[in-house]
């Protein structure tokens, strides 16, 4: 796992690096808290919609716009067997503009089923911004749609990845993630169900405010062991409902307040 956690870091960064779109995301001061239910609408002043591709050592899917759907209430993300560029698959993904610190994370959402896609959602930050590579993760790995993947990067660092067994399959209905972020500690949860708390004594957590993401995207032969080959059926979707943030010592509204599980 470690090995796979510096192929994840190393992927990350050549995306990143090799592509100054990134940096369209604007003002590092936002950071507010925020409840967004798509059943109100999908407004490109809240989000940037990725657009452009890139080479890779870890993804094979380039970002397409026209594979983000807005049908509320919801927004999903599209994967199909459409080459863009170089890449042999179009995927998609969305950025909420701002930069996000420690409080706690919410999306309600379906996962994309299908061996070797993988559907997210988390923050993000690295170098291009003047910051080290921080990161926490919520993934779905379509091999395996019964957990999730999680992992914390902080400088770059991780302790690998963390598996949360999940009572259902996050492929075959609509439910509530999240991760409480706080400057010493990261804890997800399922459908308000506390499932698992990693702690800076047992590996770093992230200290620098990132963007928030969703995205859908197959990787390398090398990814297949982690996420399976690439089986899934062209115009597999993830879909999201809801997405909120509550930065530290607020207390205001979350996706939690309306879903009803």
């Amino acid at each position: 796992m470690v090995v796979l956690a510096l192929l994840i870091a190393v992927g990350v960064a050549a995306y990143i690096w090799t592509h100054p779109t990134y940096k369209i995301v604007p003002d590092r001061g936002d950071g507010k808290s925020f409840n967004l239910s798509f059943s109100d609408g999908f407004d490109e002043t809240d989000w940037y919609i990725s657009d452009f591709t890139f080479r890779s050592l870890f993804y094979r899917a380039g970002w397409v716009a026209e594979n983000v759907h807005f049908e509320p209430p919801s927004i999903s993300l599209e994967i199909n067997r459409k080459p863009v560029d170089h890449q042999p698959y179009s995927g998609a993904e969305v950025q909420k503009r701002g930069y996000y610190g420690f409080g706690r994370y919410e999306v309600v959402m379906q996962a994309a089923p299908g061996s070797g896609v993988v559907s997210s959602f988390f923050t993000h930050t690295d170098a291009t911004f003047g910051d080290p590579h921080d990161e926490i993760d919520i993934e779905f790995l379509g091999n395996n749609t019964r957990q999730i993947h999680a992992n914390v990067f902080a400088d770059g660092k991780t302790n690998g990845s963390i598996y949360i067994d999940l009572p259902f399959d996050a492929a075959e209905g609509v439910h509530l993630y999240a991760f409480d972020w706080q400057p010493d500690s990261v804890t997800w949860f399922v459908d308000g169900v506390l499932k698992k708390v990693v702690t800076s004594a047992e590996r770093p957590i992230p200290q620098n405010p990132g963007r928030i993401m969703m995205n859908i995207w197959t990787g390398t032969q090398d990814q297949y062991a982690w996420h399976g080959t690439p089986k899934f059926e062209d115009g597999t979707r993830a879909t999201y409902y809801c997405v909120s943030f509550r930065a530290l010592h607020d207390d205001t509204s979350q996706c939690s307040d309306d879903y009803i599980h």
